[in-house]
């Protein structure tokens, strides 16, 4: 029975991961460097680069279309149309109907400066059309780098009605705006240490412990951590020593936020129960036994730990 049961286990979890990684057929445009995320996100620095995007096609239907359209590949400020590029829309090079279902993946490149919100246009007035990237005003902007190819499929009495296959986008996010600085919820001293709970805007992606102590010039970076962990924790600190502690958020393009409301955290020793335990003349070395002699020991190292908790909450 238990062999069984363990097979089945086991076949079971076999299952499961070939569900996770199955990947469905599709048409789409992708990042080279992370084929499984469907946005780039960037900032001003890279105004003047030049991204190498990836085309895949992974679906069989469009090798049975009884016409050979291209796939027709473009960028917008809106959203992706299956009847194709617009007029203010910035057109890539079209890929063959026998590239797509023969080789059925390749790359094209596409110019931040020329995505169409950030082509300069001249306006009737004189002046130019929304903000430009790399402009000193912090904004975001998003567009869609699409892809849409027409087919048909032989109805018996010949090839049937064209109809659009578009392919899934990539999305290109273009973010100078910084999030907003992190809430501190909690924090506690630790040895040598300190751990603070936050809370962020959705924007940010990652947060940063900033210290700085007595002889520190300015404050410097201690730690971060994503911010879906909502807490931070800090090492290499001197025990009895105040800090002064504050955190920033930081989103995917590398903004950085403003600093959070400071506070004072003072690093101290926590011994735990089995620190307590060999500080009373504990030998063993993780048991559970506890001799006779060090239990009266323990009870009060206990206490007078519960004490002072009680108060320090009672101070607050």
């Amino acid at each position: 029975m238990t062999l069984r049961l363990a097979t089945l286990c086991t076949l079971l979890a076999a299952t499961a991961s070939l569900a996770q990684t199955a990947v469905l057929p599709r048409l789409a445009i992708l990042r080279p460097d992370d084929p499984n995320v469907d946005t780039y996100t960037f900032g001003a620095a890279q105004c003047s680069d030049t991204l190498t995007l990836t085309w895949s096609n992974t679906l069989t239907t469009l090798t049975a279309s009884c016409i050979q359209s291209p796939l027709k590949l473009w960028s917008t400020a809106v959203e992706c149309l299956d009847t194709g590029p617009g007029a203010s829309d910035t057109r890539y090079e079209d890929i063959p109907f026998l590239t797509l279902v023969g080789v059925r993946q390749g790359t094209f490149t596409v110019k931040i400066a020329e995505l169409p919100d950030f082509k300069t246009t001249t306006l009737p007035d004189g002046g130019t059309n929304l903000l430009p990237c790399g402009d000193a005003q912090p904004f975001t902007r998003t567009h869609k780098v699409c892809g849409v190819v027409s087919y048909a499929l032989n109805s018996g009495l010949g090839c049937g009605t064209a109809q659009p296959q578009a392919a899934t986008p990539l999305k290109l996010v273009y973010d100078t705006k910084p999030p907003t600085a992190p809430e501190i919820t909690d924090y506690a001293a630790q040895d040598q240490g300190m751990r603070l709970g936050f809370k962020v805007d959705s924007d940010t992606s990652t947060v940063l412990l900033e210290v700085k102590g007595p002889t520190d010039g300015d404050y410097r970076e201690l730690a971060e951590a994503a911010a879906e962990n909502a807490e931070v924790s800090g090492k290499g600190l001197q025990n009895n020593v105040p800090y002064l502690v504050r955190l920033r958020a930081k989103d995917a393009a590398g903004n950085v936020s403003d600093p959070s409301a400071e506070l004072t955290i003072t690093p101290i020793l926590t011994l735990g129960f089995w620190g307590y335990y060999k500080n009373a003349g504990g030998t063993d070395p993780g048991g559970c036994s506890v001799g006779a002699g060090l239990m009266p020991l323990l009870f009060v190292a206990f206490a007078f730990r519960r004490a002072r908790k009680q108060v320090r909450r009672q101070s607050r």
